[in-house]
């Protein structure tokens, strides 16, 4: 549901962008020129975490939809953090893939690598152990280790997996997820961001 309203936002904003495009107006003079640093920031996405977040050149079979900005408080939230200060805010860059599967890649600029850290930690904590299994694996992509989540939902009348990366670059926390059960989707794009 949060996913979907951020989406629409992102297309409301689009569309209120586009429509000073299309009258014929110097988009400098109308304000919708793109590479405004006053319009990024007045729509609120993170020019630094959003560039973090997005994917390029994107893998192929992926398409990029859209960046949305994370406010500290949604963060908290999503990531059961509420304990947690330092954390500024963020961005969500989404993707989907050619199959319909969709990933999300989740950039958190937190005020300092202790911030971060404590992010990660109360994450995890937020998680009750598997029945059987590692609920966290750790794996080492882009010169880094990550912890690998695993979570199931119910899917079809099944129990399916979904998996997740987390990790700590410097003063950011980087997650990456999607809606497929296949890991090693989910590791490529964790993979493709980079860092």
């Amino acid at each position: 549901m949060k996913k979907s309203m951020a989406l629409l936002s992102v297309l409301v904003i689009l569309m209120i962008a586009f429509s000073g495009c299309l009258d014929g107006n110097d988009p400098a003079v109308n304000g919708t020129e793109t590479d405004s640093p006053e319009t990024n920031a007045s729509v609120g996405v993170d020019m630094g975490t959003a560039g973090m977040s997005a994917v390029d050149p994107v893998p192929t079979g992926f398409e990029s939809l859209a960046s949305l900005p994370l406010s500290a408080d949604d963060i908290k939230q999503d990531y059961e953090a509420e304990n947690v200060s330092g954390i500024l805010g963020g961005s969500e860059g989404m993707y989907k893939y050619s199959d319909g599967a969709d990933f999300y890649i989740d950039v958190i600029e937190c005020e300092d690598s202790s911030s971060a850290g404590d992010l990660i930690f109360e994450y995890k904590s937020s998680f009750s152990p598997l029945r059987t299994g590692s609920r966290f694996v750790e794996e080492s992509f882009n010169g880094h280790f990550a912890i690998k989540i695993t979570e199931y939902v119910t899917a079809g009348g099944e129990q399916v997996p979904r998996y997740s990366y987390i990790w700590q670059h410097e003063n950011y926390v980087f997650v990456v997820h999607g809606n497929t059960d296949d890991a090693s989707m989910v590791k490529g794009m964790a993979e493709a961001t980079g860092y």
